[in-house]
């Protein structure tokens, strides 16, 4: 297991931290306590987070989380302090290859860099998730004039890319590229999160 070493104020969730920091952690359930995708193990500073309730044990247990240190992400709440938390395989951390995790191939960056030219004042691509399409999700793309509070920003061929931290773990690893259909052209996702998508490739399950 990789390791993330963060050091949290008094009040934050351990969960939203990590997403923060670019580490795509899965959380099927939105930190409602209704799933055990967040799971992760606390290798130093437990004493730095809430108690672990009887809900959150429960839910471990279904999970068969039998590592000493076993957490589910979203319930630690920290008291301020140093934690050292490593990490499933489902949640490395946002470079841990060295390079941005979203990438894009020449064609795509050429594309995106005139769509953002063509709106004076943009900074950036936005890429984001949202609720729709046929399979669950939809990607969207659009111009950011403005890098939000939250945002996870990242460079790829010369295009920066923006990306909302609650969009992230559905984007982490995706690579896009353009693809050209007679005279139409658009963008294909090859999206290692997605476990099913539409015919038409812009709408795709988790």
């Amino acid at each position: 297991m990789d390791t993330v070493t963060l050091t949290l104020a008094a009040g934050e969730v351990l969960l939203e931290r990590l997403l923060e920091e670019g580490v795509a952690v899965t959380h099927e359930c939105g930190g409602k306590l209704a799933c055990s995708t967040c799971q992760v193990v606390v290798r130093e500073g437990m004493a730095h987070l809430s108690a672990i309730s009887e809900d959150e044990l429960d839910m471990l247990d279904r999970a068969s989380a039998s590592a000493s240190g076993a957490r589910l992400a979203c319930q630690a709440v920290s008291d301020g302090g140093e934690v050292v938390v490593a990490l499933v395989a489902s949640a490395l951390p946002a470079r841990a290859a060295g390079s941005s995790p979203i990438q894009l191939s020449e064609g795509a960056a050429a594309y995106l860099g005139a769509q953002i030219a063509r709106h004076p004042g943009a900074v950036a691509v936005r890429l984001g998730v949202a609720p729709a399409g046929c399979s669950g999700f939809r990607y969207r793309v659009d111009p950011a004039h403005e890098i939000r509070e939250g945002d996870m920003v990242f460079e790829s061929d010369g295009v920066r890319i923006a990306v909302d931290a609650s969009s992230l773990p559905y984007l982490q690893g995706t690579r896009i590229d353009l693809v050209r259909e007679q005279l139409a052209q658009r963008l294909r996702y090859d999206n290692p999160n997605a476990r099913q998508s539409c015919g038409c490739g812009e709408s795709f399950g988790v």
